[in-house]
């Protein structure tokens, strides 16, 4: 929630945050360490370990987004982009 927070849900009404917490889109199970190393971080601080996931990340990333009308920051977006990049044409 912090990047969200971040990103514009400061602003949210109660009813709002609570909708993104219990989100199944924005829920996503990982193991411990992945948990913890991505922990609060943005796109252009994180990526997942493994280049084979960067284009379903970056594409449920871009997606929560827009659906939350969060902000994107110039740095987040060249690695959004990079990520989705890496995506089948």
């Amino acid at each position: 929630m912090g990047a969200a927070w971040r990103g514009g849900a400061y602003a949210w009404t109660p009813q709002r945050r609570l909708d993104y917490a219990n989100d199944l889109d924005v829920l996503l199970a990982v193991d411990k360490q992945t948990n913890y190393d991505k922990s609060s971080k943005t796109a252009d601080k994180w990526k997942p370990p493994l280049k084979t996931y960067w284009c379903e990340y970056a594409r449920r990333y871009t997606g929560i987004k827009a659906k939350y009308r969060l902000s994107v920051t110039a740095p987040e977006k060249l690695a959004l982009q990079e990520m989705l990049g890496t995506c089948p044409q």
